[in-house]
């Protein structure tokens, strides 16, 4: 059984792209696959002579590239909806200076034997970089 886990990308306000994957979710698998992953980009608007290695032209395209990358074989990797909770949830959002910032919420099973959501990492792409990489 593997550890599941959804991506997701926002932009103004609204989900883009929901991406669920089934295994390697936690923070050392998926997450630190996120990481490298948007560490390597700069979101711009408009673009001319940028590389799609180093660029994103908005979120949407953000989106499109880190599914174009991980998206290897068949199965594993689904699109899903804003709706779908997974043991690791990933967020993905942008502010009007074109900074990413990346939240994390795990689903756990609680002191009252329910599952809950809660929130484990909210930060820059270079602080979830080193978040990742710490666990």
């Amino acid at each position: 059984m593997g550890t599941r886990s959804t991506v997701k990308f926002y932009e103004n306000g609204g989900c883009v792209a929901s991406v669920y994957q089934q295994y390697d979710g936690y923070i050392r698998g998926v997450g630190l696959d996120l990481a490298k992953f948007l560490s390597r980009k700069k979101i711009i608007n408009g673009f001319g002579s940028q590389t799609m290695d180093e660029y994103a032209n908005g979120v949407g395209c953000l989106a499109a590239q880190y599914i174009a990358e991980i998206k290897t074989q068949i199965g594993n990797v689904y699109m899903t909806t804003e709706k779908d909770i997974e043991e690791y949830n990933y967020k993905v959002t942008i502010d009007d200076d074109m900074d990413l910032t990346v939240v994390v919420e795990e689903e756990t099973y609680g002191l009252n034997s329910e599952w809950s959501v809660i929130e484990t990492f909210s930060g820059t792409v270079a602080e979830f970089l080193e978040y990742c990489e710490s666990e």
